[in-house]
């Protein structure tokens, strides 16, 4: 024993590849996303886009849900907004099958993407 260490310190075990390969992995598949709600990922996804989305020239988003007005087919969305702009730049919608971003100025769906994170990801910087 070395003066450095104490009596009570030991080394770590020294295990071999072969005990490691007998190792069992437990696999967490990811919940399935409710129809058309956001998962707390989803909207945690999203707050994360918004904090890098300042360099776009998006200063804000706003998430609503149709579940409080009982409108189920509706779904949740979320709406982009650019900066002194009182109409949203654009909205993001959880559908059954995955999100759709559109313009919320005249309506027009403009795409379908499988995450939230490929909807936002398709967003291009805002205009002046």
């Amino acid at each position: 024993m070395s003066a450095t260490q104490s009596p009570a310190v030991t080394s770590p075990a020294v295990t071999s590849i072969a005990a490691a390969s007998s190792a069992i992995v437990l696999p967490f598949a990811r919940p399935k996303r409710p129809a058309n709600r956001m998962t707390p990922r989803d909207r945690i996804e999203a707050l994360e886009w918004a904090s890098r989305a300042r360099g776009l020239g998006y200063t804000r988003i706003a998430f609503d849900s149709s579940a409080a007005d009982d409108e189920p087919e509706l779904g949740d969305f979320l709406l982009i907004y650019a900066p002194g702009t009182m109409w949203a730049a654009w909205g993001v919608g959880c559908c059954d099958s995955g999100f759709m971003v559109w313009r919320p100025a005249d309506g027009t769906t403009l795409s379908w993407h499988a995450t939230i994170l490929r909807a936002l990801a398709s967003i291009p910087p805002a205009t002046p």
